[in-house]
């Protein structure tokens, strides 16, 4: 049984539950490492990261979750940080804070300009996402996919985060083939070009499992086929529920252990005493 998640939501972004909610929901489904990483707050105005205000008052409250629930569950801090295209890099109040972080989660949430105040979103919605190619790529999704997946590379090349959250997150709206084919070569060596990149760091890839609760159909991040890929270049991967409620903490975590050993990983990546150590699949 997979034993951690630390990809967790709270009412501190864009989740429905407190973070003490998620703990105990993590402590009942029986996990025995736990990280909450709320979004972190974005330099322009937007309605699903933490609010910069209340940046001290996340990192107090999980000190306190941590102390209160020692016993119970190894608890520990992180955030989900973006990382922007455009700029190359992510936020100034973001590099200040991760010293502070047992871990960080980055991940590309945005396409196009990230300066003014129409800033275009992969996941916001799928005409919000096909307005930005429109805007920013005339329409040519082949270049928006390459820059994306060259941007993912370059993030991880020059942070190095401890995880990187849903590798393919392009793929939310892309039901029905709509925007591009994941079985293209075009696609697909995009894809491995940047898996190459991410093998040369120590970054733990995160196999996604919670986006089918809210959008049925959507499948794992990364989708199946990218993990025997995954597996060739011997990526390491950590798990992540990518959860927004409490409903979400170990979602269809046993149908993604099934398939990561179907596919010969045979470890996975966890915190255990604030280090990054292997734990077998299966067990």
């Amino acid at each position: 049984m997979l034993q951690a998640n630390y990809h967790i939501h709270s009412d501190y972004c864009d989740g429905s539950n407190t973070l003490e909610e998620m703990v105990q929901a993590g402590i009942a489904a029986g996990l025995s490492s736990l990280g909450l990483s709320s979004h972190f707050p974005l330099p322009f105005a937007n309605d699903w990261t933490m609010k910069e205000d209340n940046l001290e008052n996340y990192l107090t409250d999980v000190k306190k979750l941590k102390e209160k629930y020692a016993s119970q569950i190894e608890l520990y801090c992180g955030m989900e940080i973006d990382y922007f295209i455009d700029r190359q890099d992510i936020s100034e109040q973001a590099k200040i804070v991760i010293p502070r972080l047992d871990y960080t989660i980055m991940s590309i949430h945005t396409l196009g300009k990230t300066s003014g105040d129409d800033v275009s979103y992969i996941d916001e919605s799928q005409r919000d996402f096909e307005r930005g190619i429109e805007k920013y790529y005339q329409g040519d999704v082949q270049a928006f996919i390459k820059d994306y997946y060259r941007g993912v590379e370059s993030m991880v090349r020059i942070f190095e985060p401890d995880i990187l959250g849903h590798i393919d997150l392009i793929k939310k709206y892309n039901q029905g083939n709509y925007f591009f084919n994941e079985n293209d070569n075009w696609y697909q060596e995009t894809v491995r070009a940047c898996l190459n990149g991410i093998a040369k760091t120590t970054t733990h890839l995160e196999i996604n499992t919670g986006t089918n609760l809210r959008i049925p159909g959507v499948g794992r991040y990364p989708s199946d086929w990218m993990i025997p890929e995954m597996k060739k270049k011997n990526i390491p991967i950590t798990i992540g529920g990518d959860s927004h409620s409490v409903g979400g903490i170990v979602y269809e975590y046993n149908q993604a252990e099934a398939y990561l050993e179907k596919c010969g990983y045979h470890e996975y990546w966890m915190l255990k005493k604030g280090r990054w150590e292997a734990q077998p699949l299966g067990v």
